[in-house]
């Protein structure tokens, strides 16, 4: 049976034609053939072979994989909310890469076209919030302490974006504990304004490294530490509204990070934690690497790394505002110049603004290609070795600091104070001190919160 075909007809400057958009149903989920992606955004695609593909123009190049999660946009990872999949093109022997149309909605396009994003404002203020705080120490490492790196951070961030010219709002200054949602209801006070939520990782096998940034899940997609939806995932939160200025915002501190930091890349991801559940302003949740870990938790333990970590935030907080500042995008999040010109894909993809998309007929795979859920699991994550990390980022490794961090046996002698105050309080935000409660450590994920 021929698949449905959504027609997207966009006269618009600058395209020759239509974009037309060959949409199927893979698991009563709405795919299209990267081949569509690639003519929408003017792109070439090369190396395609049925179970990858690579998408490139002049200063853009979009890969991945069937069977994987994993989607790089000039080299930075995003894991996609639904896996990529092989189907046979019809009347062929051949088989072409899809990829969910939600994924194209809620990660391509934003990333991709961030002047594009209906109802962006303009940034005049970042609300900082360091993770845990008081009773709550967060991911405890044989270097230090979660809340006092996250601290910090935005610390040593809110210096730089002042030095800017943004305003800048903390859920906390000093080593205090502020409620989940007392952090989000501070945050919703601030109109014109970004979320930047600091944390550290830990693992649960001791063997985690390298970054993750969090955007909140949109309607109808599973958060990352869970393998199937749950009828919660169906739930409208105050943070959708903003589900694209979420990935572009995400999108702009994972680049700066991955720029900055020497540490491997674990992607953009998905998540329903509280702080970026609730708020109503753009926001993110930032992992900047694992404090349980030999070779993460000698950096965490630097100051010059912390720095990294702040300019990174400032680094993103300036590309975002004018990424979507701008009428016409001329800058592409990932640092990659030139927007396609166009309208927002929802329509053509037949996506809503929630989420969720309409009902329509099913149309059945074709018995030639089946596609098993068996061959769409993501593949493990490889072990790190420092050796090869080392030979690939040999140029970062030639930096004094890091030389010095590696050439000694005793990583004690590295640990360096964090900051537990700054000079000028803010009396803002809020500083309820709760109950002395152990904190309830979650199963099964490789992280704390």
């Amino acid at each position: 049976m021929r698949p449905l075909v959504f027609l997207f007809l966009a006269l618009l400057p600058g395209l020759a034609g239509a974009a037309t958009w060959n949409i199927v149903l893979m698991n009563q989920r709405r795919y299209v053939p990267v081949s569509d992606v690639a003519a929408f955004y003017r792109m070439t695609q090369a190396g395609a072979d049925g179970a990858s593909f690579r998408l490139t123009s002049a200063n853009r190049v979009i890969e991945g994989k069937s069977g994987t999660t994993d989607v790089h946009i000039n080299g930075v990872k995003y894991v996609t909310c639904f896996p990529l999949r092989s189907r046979r093109v019809d009347g062929t022997r051949t088989d072409a890469v899809y990829i969910s149309a939600m994924d194209v909605s809620k990660i391509i396009e934003p990333v991709m076209r961030p002047g594009k994003i209906a109802g962006a404002a303009p940034v005049r203020t970042v609300v900082l919030d360091a993770g845990h705080g008081g009773h709550d120490s967060g991911a405890v490492g044989s270097l230090g302490r979660e809340k006092q790196y996250t601290l910090d951070v935005v610390l040593r961030a809110r210096a730089l974006l002042l030095k800017a010219g943004f305003q800048v709002k903390m859920t906390r200054v000093t080593d205090v504990f502020v409620p989940l949602e007392e952090r989000a209801n501070f945050a919703n006070h601030f109109p014109n304004a970004l979320f930047i939520s600091v944390h550290f990782n830990k693992s649960n096998t001791y063997g985690g490294t390298g970054i993750e940034t969090y955007a909140l899940a949109p309607r109808g997609v599973p958060s990352m530490d869970e393998g199937s939806l749950r009828y919660s995932d169906f739930n409208l939160n105050p943070g959708n509204a903003c589900d694209s200025q979420n990935i572009a915002l995400a999108a702009a501190v994972h680049s700066a990070m991955c720029r900055r930091l020497p540490v491997p890349d674990r992607g953009v991801k998905r998540a329903r934690f509280a702080v970026i559940r609730n708020i109503r302003i753009p926001g993110v949740l930032i992992e900047g690497g694992f404090v349980d870990s030999a070779y993460d938790a000698r950096l965490i333990a630097t100051a010059e790394y912390r720095q990294r970590i702040a300019q990174s935030i400032l680094d993103a907080v300036t590309a975002y505002a004018r990424a979507v500042g701008a009428s016409k995008s001329t800058t592409v999040i990932t640092a990659v110049p030139a927007s396609t010109p166009g309208l927002s894909l929802d329509e053509g993809l037949g996506e809503s603004a929630s989420g969720v998309a309409p009902a329509i007929a099913h149309v059945p795979e074709p018995a030639a290609s089946p596609v098993h859920r068996d061959k769409v699991r993501p593949v493990s994550e490889p072990v790190f070795d420092l050796e090869i990390f080392r030979e690939r980022n040999r140029n970062a490794f030639e930096t004094p600091w890091i030389r010095r961090l590696f050439s000694t046996d005793d990583p004690f002698s590295l640990s360096e104070p964090v900051l537990q105050s700054w000079e000028e309080p803010n009396p803002e935000p809020p500083s309820r001190e709760g109950p002395k409660k152990s904190v309830r450590a979650r199963p099964n994920r490789d992280f704390t919160h």
